[in-house]
């Protein structure tokens, strides 16, 4: 199965039981940015415990995944993910946080025709500054890149928002580094 095929196949899923999600991570960056390799898919969603059946029934046949892996990460609004069986792929579902900067990106979901599909995404803005705090954890240089090809390729950026929230996340000098190799 192609990678394409089994996000579609997930999004298909996850809307049938009404799960407020928006694909964010690598396939996001690439969407929005340039092209590179990626062995997951990150979906922030919003889900409680009522939906925890309707999840597992749906996924269960072509997926490894745990009702009580999903609980806790419901508590601790944490993360959880599915693996597919066939072609080990993951599925990285991360709780909706109650922080301002996650309300907020989760607010400014768009949108987008992907695959014959209509998939809602992380804003490229919140994907420049969600790649930056990653970038700033975890000093992994995807992370940056991923965030200098949205720059790079997206030319109509609300940069004052970018600029706004990188000064609140403390990611301020990596959004300057960034932009500074743009020019």
């Amino acid at each position: 199965m192609v990678q394409e095929d089994l996000l579609i196949k997930v999004i298909d899923r996850i809307n049938q039981i009404d799960i407020p999600y928006m694909l964010t991570g690598g396939i996001a960056a690439i969407f929005y940015g340039k092209p590179r390799l990626t062995h997951d898919f990150d979906l922030v969603v919003e889900i409680g415990t009522k939906k925890i059946s309707k999840l597992i029934d749906s996924f269960k046949d072509e997926f490894f995944v745990s009702a009580e892996t999903i609980q806790k990460a419901i508590e601790d609004r944490s993360t959880f993910n599915l693996i597919h069986f066939d072609s080990g792929i993951k599925v990285d579902f991360w709780l909706i946080k109650e922080d301002e900067f996650d309300q907020k990106r989760f607010e400014r979901r768009q949108k987008h025709s992907y695959s014959g599909r209509e998939i809602v995404f992380s804003s490229p803005e919140d994907i420049i500054l969600i790649k930056l705090l990653w970038f700033k954890d975890s000093r992994i240089q995807k992370h940056l890149e991923d965030a200098i090809g949205i720059v790079e390729i997206q030319g109509d950026l609300d940069m004052s928002y970018v600029r706004e929230w990188a000064d609140k996340l403390s990611v301020q000098k990596f959004l300057d580094n960034i932009l500074k190799q743009e020019n």
